[in-house]
């Protein structure tokens, strides 16, 4: 039983799609913009598809890169710092996503309460971001499929990929909800199974019988040494690894972008919210610290499986298998994993075509991309999103772990661009709050720490961003890496010039805390919310009860 049963009056039997948020205004300056997707996204659709965000190949496969990068301690402290960051932008996202569960969540925000330019640079840096990830995820599938059919061409595999993504987002988001609920369900049994399998290994419970404990944080040590030696080298490790971070860790942008499409969003997004640190701290700090556990940073499979590819022989956690003995289950892994990177990629795609379609409807892309079915799919960008993921393509000529890493560089900066307007966005909606004198109790949902919490997300987003490409300033004995550059800075230079290039065309003004529109287009929300009040029943058997408690 759902967390959303209820008795003979349902919702669902009326046409969620008619009774929620199928076709909300809300007012932008002097804009009115209408939202044309229906809500077909339970709650247990949120919360799994928020974890299908935060669980995918950065953590199964890119892990690898960030232990040779930094050392064990060096990412356990670089993935724990970083879950502290998401989980600061989780909670000004989660307030503005349960108060305005519109489409294109933040991309909304940044125009509604920032400056529209903001929104623009906001809403068109996602869209990239999603793709970048996208692309990536194919990337890997492609390596993760010659696994077991190594003389099989890249683009059959990519095809693949484009084709399975096509049939789950042109359906209606109900089929995505299903889909991504039973794929993240696989992730989570895999890294419940990793950790497990960690704990048990390192205390001897495996075929050779070695009780392996931290004997590689001794040998070769808890800190890998980047670009130079000495203490600065072990610096560059632990600052390098919050790339890799920034593209494996993920989740409020997910949930902020389904609030929209959410069945009783004022019930499913702070649920959601409030277990985002325990997600991460259960699956990214328990699993990195795994990684540590199983490979030293300098295993000559891993540097190999990592050069060479972006299949199950660039992941720790195979590669750790492998050398306590364990033959099969490399073959079980590969499966798994296959359907967590096409899950993820999936979801990119995803948020991709909403983000998308929202600067559609709010006249800020081309206007036949706002166009959806009478399912409420937005069927033209996401033909458009698909058409920019075929670059994958490139994987057939440069190799699959080149062009993985370019993907990691892209959507690496682009997640912190992401997560710092939506921090900025959150502090310019609480000035307007003030200066409005609207109290903080009208809010259905108050995030944690805040605003301390919003500006740490953001200081640290700005700080990451800035400092992402340091590595291409320092020559080691070669020219100036202007390819390291340009993925590294893609991210600021494509922001600053569509924000720039938004100001001098159409010479929008900064939002004026007293005179920003705080609360309109409520009322359909506010009427949804209370129509689940009035029909809402719990679950009465025991089951039912564990689900609503777990979901």
């Amino acid at each position: 039983m759902d967390v959303e049963s209820k008795g003979s009056s349902s919702k669902e039997e009326m046409d969620v799609g008619t009774l929620s948020l199928n076709s909300v205004e809300y007012r932008t300056g002097t804009a009115t913009a209408k939202m044309q997707t229906t809500r077909g996204l339970k709650s247990r659709h949120i919360q799994l598809i928020s974890i299908g965000g935060v669980i995918g190949t950065g953590l199964f496969i890119g892990s690898g890169r960030a232990l040779v990068m930094g050392g064990p301690l060096s990412c356990l402290l670089a993935y724990s710092i970083f879950c502290v960051v998401v989980w600061c932008v989780a909670q000004a996202a989660g307030e503005l996503a349960t108060l305005h569960p519109v489409n294109g969540s933040f991309i909304h925000w940044a125009h509604r309460f920032i400056d529209p330019a903001a929104g623009v640079a906001c809403g068109w840096n996602y869209a990239y971001a999603c793709i970048a990830f996208g692309c990536a995820d194919i990337v890997a599938v492609t390596g993760l499929w010659q696994y077991w059919f190594p003389d099989t061409s890249e683009a059959i595999w990519v095809s693949f990929c484009l084709i399975i993504f096509f049939i789950l987002n042109a359906f209606a988001v109900k089929l995505y909800g299903e889909a991504e609920f039973y794929f993240a369900s696989g992730k989570v049994i895999l890294i419940i199974g990793f950790i497990f399998f960690t704990f048990v290994a390192m205390l001897g419970g495996n075929p050779t019988h070695d009780r392996i404990g931290f004997r590689y944080w001794k040998d070769p040590g808890p800190m890998a040494e980047y670009l130079v030696e000495g203490a600065l080298g072990r610096f560059l490790g632990f600052w390098g690894v919050f790339r890799l971070a920034a593209f494996s860790i993920g989740g409020p942008e997910f949930v902020a972008m389904c609030s929209a499409e959410a069945i009783n969003p004022r019930h499913s997004i702070p649920k959601a919210i409030r277990r985002v640190f325990w997600r991460l701290a259960a699956f990214y700090i328990f699993g990195i610290l795994c990684v540590g556990i199983l490979i030293a940073y300098n295993d000559a499979d891993l540097l190999d499986g990592i050069a060479n590819g972006t299949g199950v022989g660039a992941s720790p956690f195979v590669i750790g298998m492998q050398h306590l003995g364990i033959k099969v289950l490399p073959h079980i892994i590969n499966a798994v994993i296959i359907t967590s990177a096409t899950s993820c990629g999936n979801s990119f795609v995803f948020v991709a075509v909403r983000s998308i379609h929202a600067l559609a409807v709010q006249g800020q892309a081309p206007k036949f991309l706002g166009y959806t079915t009478r399912h409420g799919v937005p069927l033209a960008a996401l033909i458009f999103v698909l058409g920019i993921c075929s670059t994958s393509y490139m994987t057939v000529n440069s190799g699959a772990a080149v062009v993985f890493g370019w993907f990691i560089d892209l959507s690496s900066v682009a997640a912190l661009i992401n997560f710092f307007w939506m921090c900025l966005a959150w502090i310019r909606f609480d000035a307007g709050m003030k200066a409005q004198d609207v109290s903080r109790d009208i809010l259905p949902f108050k995030g944690s720490l805040l605003p301390y919490s919003a500006w740490f997300g953001l200081v640290w987003c700005v700080l990451l961003t800035l400092t992402n490409g340091f590595a291409v300033f320092i020559k080691i004995g070669g020219d100036f890496d202007i390819q390291g550059f340009f993925t590294a800075y893609f991210g600021v230079i494509l922001s600053v010039f569509i924000y720039g290039g938004w100001k001098i065309i159409k010479r929008p003004s900064a939002r004026k805390p007293l005179e920003m529109d705080l609360l309109g287009g409520l009322e359909e929300i506010d009427a949804d919310e209370q129509w689940w009040k009035e029909n809402y029943q719990p679950p009465t058997t025991l089951w039912g009860k564990f689900v609503e408690w777990l979901l």
